[in-house]
């Protein structure tokens, strides 16, 4: 890749899922929402159109980087108002430049993930369970790391999950709970390593871009810590958990609304 930041530029990194998209359930009572994904051809995530205006502005501004979970594929289904140069997926272990994926980042990915327990003994820890009615699947996402998806959120056993987060640190990796799912990640296969390692790789020998960042998850914490400002919904994992940092904003709207007011606060910022 080239360098192609500006000595004055911002890099602003984005989560999708909850931070600027979201489900039906998971948008809350924001009115006038519009349809960013689809799956077979049915609505499945949504935005406020003025967020979505908003977003445009920012990358016309900002090095937009959206940085999620998401397979690539997944990733693929969002219509986001511009097409960003940059986006990693597999929480920071596919990048993807100009649409196509980069075989160099895959190869430092898979050096990084196995740094833990190999994929079957992670999976094997969700897969443990994937009999229980309550589980809907278990998967592998881009040879990385596992996840399981539940029926319900409030349908997980508090219990189980403590266990296996025990086990999954244990194995060298981090538990995560985003809505319906469980992640299970290799430790160094991080959001935070991965969009920091795009910022040296972009930038070289210059000055490293001033980093903006929003995230909801625990996933995005090492993230949300390293940027120079950081912004997290008032709703989540995080806020569920009450973390916060030095440079990291709350929102005050929930649901929707909350991504529409994460694009303004970073857009105040640039």
């Amino acid at each position: 890749m080239t360098a192609v930041l500006r000595r004055a530029a911002a890099l602003a990194a984005v989560d999708l899922d909850r931070t600027l998209i979201y489900s039906a359930a998971a948008a809350g009572d924001a009115a006038g929402l519009q349809v960013v994904e689809h799956l077979d051809g049915a609505p499945l995530s949504y935005a406020t159109p003025a967020s979505w205006a908003l977003l445009a502005e920012l990358a016309g501004q900002a090095l937009l980087v959206p940085v999620t979970t998401r397979t690539a594929a997944q990733y693929g289904r969002v219509r986001l108002p511009v097409v960003p140069r940059y986006a990693l997926c597999g929480n920071g272990g596919v990048l993807l430049a100009d649409g196509v994926r980069d075989p160099d980042w895959d190869d430092w990915a898979t050096a990084t993930a196995a740094e833990a327990a190999p994929l079957p003994e992670l999976l094997g820890l969700l897969e443990a369970v994937a009999g229980e009615p309550w589980v809907k699947t278990v998967r592998a996402a881009e040879d990385l790391f596992g996840y399981l998806v539940a029926h319900r959120r409030d349908a997980i056993p508090a219990g189980w999950l403590t266990d296996t987060t025990a086990a999954a640190s244990a194995a060298g990796a981090t538990l995560s709970v985003q809505g319906r799912k469980v992640y299970v990640v290799p430790a160094g296969l991080s959001k935070a390593a991965g969009l920091l390692r795009l910022r040296r790789v972009l930038t070289g020998d210059g000055a490293a871009p001033r980093l903006l960042c929003a995230g909801d998850s625990l996933l995005d914490a090492p993230m949300l810590l390293a940027a120079d400002a950081a912004v997290r919904p008032a709703h989540g994992e995080l806020h569920e958990q009450g973390w916060t940092g030095a440079r990291v904003a709350v929102t005050t709207a929930t649901g929707a609304a909350a991504g529409e007011e994460i694009v303004r606060w970073l857009l105040d910022r640039v």
